[in-house]
């Protein structure tokens, strides 16, 4: 990637995820639902051992990788939307942080698109990442609120 820009790793649709994956997070800047719908796709890195880079190379997904990715979501959400805001992102953070999952009460906010998202979506429930039912939002999903 010579001369070109950095790629957004998670968010957009030229994204390194959605390159890659044909998956994404939608929307600009973070917020409660983008930083929910990152620290997802983060969980799914860790748990496969590895993500991508902003040139949109395989890499390892290490611990402290991960748990420097998850923590930036934080000054993001203050920059992008305010205080408010970003104490919202910061307990959503430290519960995804104690658990290695997406708690219950913060999946209605997981939001991804492209091709495979119903693919992933399943992928992170087997992986019990995500709970059982179908975040409600996750747009266009035909089986909202209903278990896999």
């Amino acid at each position: 990637m010579a001369g070109r820009d950095k790629l957004n790793i998670y968010q957009g649709q030229r994204s390194a995820y959605a390159l890659a994956e044909r998956v994404y997070v939608p929307g600009e800047g973070v917020n409660l639902e983008t930083a929910t719908s990152i620290a997802t796709l983060l969980l799914r890195d860790l748990s496969r051992g590895w993500t991508y880079d902003h040139e949109g190379r395989k890499i390892p997904m290490t611990e402290r990788l991960f748990m420097r990715r998850l923590f930036y979501l934080y000054p993001l959400a203050l920059k992008h939307y305010g205080k408010e805001e970003a104490q919202k992102v910061r307990d959503m953070l430290l519960a995804v942080f104690a658990s290695r999952k997406i708690p219950s009460i913060y999946a209605k906010f997981v939001n991804l698109e492209g091709e495979n998202k119903d693919k992933i979506i399943r992928e992170l429930m087997t992986k019990r990442i995500l709970p059982m039912v179908v975040p409600p939002n996750v747009r266009g999903n035909k089986a909202k609120a209903s278990v896999w």
